[in-house]
C-alpha cells in the first residue's frame, strides 16, 4: 500500500458514519503519540446492526463522509481501516498443537503458523464465513504455561489456545463492494472492540482484569482482558436506539422526540435529578405544531430499564466466563450510548464493578481539531491510533507487548515478508495491517 502522510480510519455505523485522521508525530520528549488531524462524522445509511441492508444508500452515506473529509484536509483520501462490528461477527474457539524436530529445540516464527493452522483445521463453524483474526492464548511448552512468547525458547510441544473472529462471508463481500464503489481502497479490516480496548486500556487495566463496553446505536460490544491478554469478547444486540425507541413507546412521542429526551434531559443519578428539582419538562413538537409535557421520573423508568438491560446481558456474559464481579480494574464504557448522564451510576449496581468513562491520555494522542470528548468518537479514534502503532512496532521488544492480536500478529511479520507458503498467504488475507 503506498505510503500516505496520514491514516484514515472509518467507524461505519447504523446511526452514523465517523472518520478520523491522524498520523504520528514525536512530542518534546521525542515520544512517538497519535495526532488526531480530523474528525468527521455524517448520517449513515443503507446499514443495520453492522449488516449491509442498502447498497446504494450505504455507498452514497460513505461518499458523504469521505468527500467531507476530504474537504476538511484539503487531500485526497486514497486508502483507509475499516471498523468491522455488529451482530455478523462470530467468535470461535479452538486449539493448536505442533511438535517441534529442531535439533536444537528451538522455537521459530514457523512454529506458531503451524500452531494457527492446526487450530483452524479443528475449528467448527467457519464453513460459510472469513477470518478476521486469529488470536492465540495461553502458551504452553512441554509443561511450561503462562508463555506470552514462545519465539526463541526451547521445547517440543507447543500449544495454545485460540479464538478466531469471523464474520459471515457475505457480509464482508457486500461491505467491501460498498467500498469499492466508493473508489477506496481497504487498508485494513478490523473487528473495532480488539483496536479500542488494545490502545483505549492501559497496562495495569489489562493486567489485573478489565472489560471495555461500547454501547453503540443498534448494538453493545465487549472486550475482556486479564494478565496482559484478551480473555472474551463479544456482541450484544441491544444499543442505544432500543432506549430511544422505548421511550417512544412510552411516551407516546416520535422517535425524534424521544432521541432529544434522551440526550439531554434523563439522568440516572439520583443528587442531580434530586438538586434539579424537575418532574416535568415542555417540549415543540413539530411535527405536530404543538408543545407536549413529559413525565421525567416516568421517563427515566423506561430508559433505565433498557439500560439495566444491556447491563444485566454484560453480567450474564461476565458468569459464564467466571469473571462477574471479579474484574479487579473494572468496566469502562465507550461508545454514543455511555454519554448518557448517570450510566456510570446504573453500570454499578448491576455489574458490582469499579466503573468509569474513558479520557484520552494526553501522553498518548493529541488533537488539532476542537475534541469535545464525544463518546461516540472513541472507536475511530482508535482504529486509527492503533493501525498506526501496530506500522510503527517493528522491533523485537514492541512486537509482542500488547498481549493480544497486535503482539502475535506483529511477531508473523518477518516470515509474511519472506512471502510464506499458504499459511502466509492466509496471513496476508486476515491480517488488518498486511
Amino acid at each position: 500500500m503506498p505510503q500516505d502522510p496520514y491514516t484514515v480510519a472509518v467507524d461505519f455505523g447504523s446511526h452514523s458514519i465517523k472518520v478520523a485522521v491522524a498520523k504520528q508525530v514525536d512530542d518534546a520528549n521525542e515520544q512517538s503519540k497519535t495526532q488526531i488531524l480530523s474528525l468527521v462524522e455524517v448520517e449513515s445509511g443503507g446499514i443495520k446492526r453492522g449488516v449491509i441492508t442498502n447498497m446504494n444508500d450505504a455507498t452514497e452515506a460513505l461518499l458523504r463522509a469521505l468527500t467531507q473529509t476530504e474537504n476538511v484536509i484539503g487531500l485526497p483520501i486514497r486508502h483507509a481501516v475499516f471498523g468491522i462490528n455488529g451482530t455478523g461477527i462470530s467468535f470461535i474457539h479452538s486449539q493448536g498443537l505442533v511438535i517441534n524436530t529442531r535439533t536444537d529445540g528451538e522455537i521459530h516464527d514457523s512454529d506458531i503458523e503451524r500452531l494457527v493452522e492446526d487450530a483452524r483445521k479443528k475449528a467448527f463453524g467457519i464453513n460459510d464465513s472469513e477470518i478476521l483474526h486469529i488470536i492465540p492464548k495461553n502458551y504452553r511448552i512441554d509443561n511450561q504455561i503462562g508463555i506470552r512468547n514462545p519465539i526463541g525458547m526451547i521445547g517440543r510441544r507447543l500449544e495454545s489456545n485460540v479464538m478466531m473472529v469471523s464474520i459471515e462471508t457475505s457480509y464482508l463481500r457486500n461491505f467491501t463492494k460498498v467500498v469499492d464503489q466508493a473508489g477506496v481502497e481497504i487498508g485494513g479490516q478490523i473487528f473495532t472492540p480488539l483496536a479500542s480496548g488494545d490502545f483505549l486500556l492501559s497496562h495495569s487495566q489489562k493486567k489485573s482484569g478489565t472489560i471495555l463496553i461500547d454501547i453503540g446505536y443498534s448494538s453493545t460490544s465487549y472486550i475482556v482482558w486479564e494478565n496482559e491478554e484478551i480473555f472474551a469478547t463479544g456482541v450484544i444486540p441491544i444499543g442505544s436506539e432500543h432506549i430511544t425507541q422505548d421511550l417512544a413507546v412510552g411516551l407516546q412521542t416520535t422517535i425524534e422526540m424521544a432521541e432529544e429526551i434522551k440526550c439531554h434531559h434523563i439522568n440516572f443519578s439520583a443528587e442531580e435529578g434530586d438538586r434539579a428539582g424537575i418532574s416535568t419538562i415542555e417540549m415543540h413538537n413539530p411535527d405536530i405544531g404543538e408543545n407536549e409535557r413529559f413525565d421525567m421520573q416516568e421517563a427515566k423508568l423506561y430508559a433505565r430499564s433498557r439500560v439495566e438491560e444491556i447491563f444485566y446481558y454484560i453480567n450474564k456474559e461476565l458468569k459464564k466466563l467466571g469473571k462477574m464481579s471479579k474484574l479487579a480494574g473494572g468496566a469502562v464504557l465507550i461508545g454514543g450510548g455511555s454519554a448518557l448522564k448517570g450510566i456510570v451510576e446504573v453500570a454499578k449496581d448491576v455489574l458490582k464493578i469499579p466503573v468509569f468513562k474513558y479520557r484520552f491520555d494526553s501522553s498518548k494522542i493529541e488533537f488539532v481539531p476542537d475534541y469535545n470528548g464525544d463518546p461516540s468518537f472513541m472507536n475511530a479514534i482508535s482504529l486509527v491510533a492503533y493501525f498506526l502503532r501496530q506500522d510503527d512496532e517493528t522491533s523485537p521488544a514492541t512486537k509482542t507487548k500488547s498481549g493480544g492480536i497486535g503482539g502475535f500478529m506483529k511477531s508473523l511479520q518477518g516470515d509474511k515478508k519472506k512471502g510464506g507458503g499458504k499459511m502466509g498467504e492466509m496471513l496476508r488475507r486476515i491480517l488488518p495491517w498486511s
